[in-house]
């Protein structure tokens, strides 16, 4: 028996170093921490190399080896200034698709992007990220504030989308990261704070994600399979716009309306107009009424119709990638010629000035047609067929506006674009109610005007030149 008890020690003896290793290793398993290799990819929806390497793109995500930084810039054109500066600080081209992942480790197009993919993340420094400035940082030590424009990062079982250009606090920059680069789903969601929302579907090149969770958190929108967490705010859809830039906010659209709402083409031939009624149909403020408002209901559907050619023909344009690059800032560039040549007819004026003013050789032509305007359906036709006469003194904004919509679709964008109208016919609305109170006779609008033109160019001016500086700082 005292042997049997001997060699049973023995045994325990021998074995008490195996358990020992055993938790060295459980415990190291316990504390090891998961190696991100974070990518910078530029795409587009609607390119077609894009939609060939997204697929791939995705699976590499989804199995937990990388981490993407998407700047998509066909739906979102504010985002190509980013890949305009890393350009300049890396050597990329302004082509997509386009990956990177180190100074080094860049490549660009479908097939090279698929066939070094692996390589690529096999070789790529572990949970750092490079800047559109040309510094590298450890993922950690980021601040998501530092990040340029409208990125959506792409991680395992969720995403992470900057809806608006906002400054995160401390606690909230630490909330996304930890979202963003969390080995599990529930370790990502565990110390959420925002506002919860319902999700929405989200498009890439290749095709679309439906999540079943979403949360907002001070302008970034995160959604994520998986478990639930309780928000601070009531479960319905985000009131921010999924692309700034691509997106046209209201305030943008009466900016850019009340820019060409003050012109003097459009009240000038109004006022013409209402004297023409006046004078075939003297004491019928009724008349007065229907007319001006046909003529302004004629103009809103012309302008209509001009916005639906612009974004048709925009449309087109941004379908080629190199050219769709530049479009946002060369539309910064033409609200700044425009706001220029309106300062110049407030400093130097003179009748008829090009893109501010009617031309001259037309007016003529354009006084002899009102002049026979003598009943509402008269003034309609004429509103119909005026516009064409304003063009070239009232287009400037709208194209502008057309250029910032065209992403969206006609259909999409006719709330706007009525909203755009509403605003540059208001000081017509205004200037018939005055005439048919009696507040005002026509022939007073029409000196009004021409003693305040040069202020009016000076509103307008002003007004183009504040928006064409805020698109190419990337602002508005």
């Amino acid at each position: 028996m005292k042997s049997i008890l001997t060699k049973f020690l023995l045994v325990i003896l021998l074995l008490i170093p195996l358990f020992s290793l055993d938790n060295i290793y459980a415990q190291e398993e316990v504390v090891q921490t998961k190696v991100n290799k974070f990518a910078v990819y530029f795409g587009g929806i609607g390119c077609p190399y894009c939609a060939k390497i997204s697929s791939t793109l995705q699976k590499k995500v989804s199995e937990g080896e990388m981490i993407i930084m998407e700047y998509e810039i066909y739906k979102n054109l504010a985002n190509s200034q980013a890949l305009s500066e890393y350009a300049d600080s890396y050597g990329l081209s302004l082509g997509i698709p386009q990956i990177l992942f180190d100074r080094e480790n860049i490549k660009s197009g479908d097939s090279p992007i698929l066939n070094n993919l692996d390589q690529m993340i096999e070789s790529a420094p572990e949970d750092t990220i490079f800047l559109a400035n040309g510094n590298s940082i450890l993922f950690d030590d980021l601040n998501l504030n530092d990040i340029k424009r409208y990125p959506t990062f792409y991680s395992k079982d969720r995403i992470a989308v900057r809806k608006s250009l906002t400054t995160l606090s401390e606690e909230q920059n630490a909330q996304i990261k930890n979202f963003i680069s969390n080995s599990t789903v529930e370790g990502a969601i565990s110390n959420l704070n925002g506002k919860k929302v319902k999700p929405s579907k989200f498009d890439y090149s290749g095709g679309s994600m439906i999540f079943q969770n979403a949360m907002e958190i001070n302008g970034w929108l995160l959604q994520w399979n998986g478990d639930s967490v309780d928000g601070t705010g009531s479960n319905t859809n985000s009131d921010e716009t999924g692309s700034t830039a691509a997106s046209v906010s209201i305030w943008k659209t009466i900016m850019l309306g009340l820019a060409d709402s003050v012109n003097p083409c459009a009240i000038s031939v109004l006022a013409l107009m209402l004297i023409a009624i006046v004078t075939y149909n003297p004491g019928s403020r009724k008349q007065v009424l229907l007319a001006g408002f046909s003529f302004i209901l004629a103009v809103v559907i012309m302008y209509l119709f001009y916005g639906y050619l612009i974004i048709t023909a925009f449309q087109f344009i941004q379908s080629i990638a190199t050219i769709k690059l530049y479009i946002y800032k060369g539309l910064g560039v033409v609200a700044i010629i425009l706001g220029l040549l309106e300062l110049k007819d407030y400093f130097r004026y003179k009748p008829g000035g090009i893109g501010t003013e009617m031309p001259l050789f037309l007016r003529p032509k354009v006084n002899k047609l009102i002049s026979k305007v003598t009943s509402p359906v008269g003034a309609f036709g004429m509103g119909l067929f005026v516009t064409l006469f304003l063009l070239p003194c009232t287009i400037g904004p709208y194209i502008i506006l057309g250029g910032l919509l065209a992403d969206q679709g006609f259909v999409n964008a006719i709330p706007l674009l009525l909203l755009y109208n509403f605003v540059f016919v208001l000081p017509m609305i205004v200037i018939t109610l005055l005439v048919y109170f009696g507040s005002k006779r026509a022939e007073d609008v029409k000196d009004w005007k021409e003693k305040n033109v040069r202020k009016m160019h000076l509103v307008a001016g002003a007004l183009m030149l504040l928006i064409g500086i805020l698109m190419i700082l990337g602002i508005f």
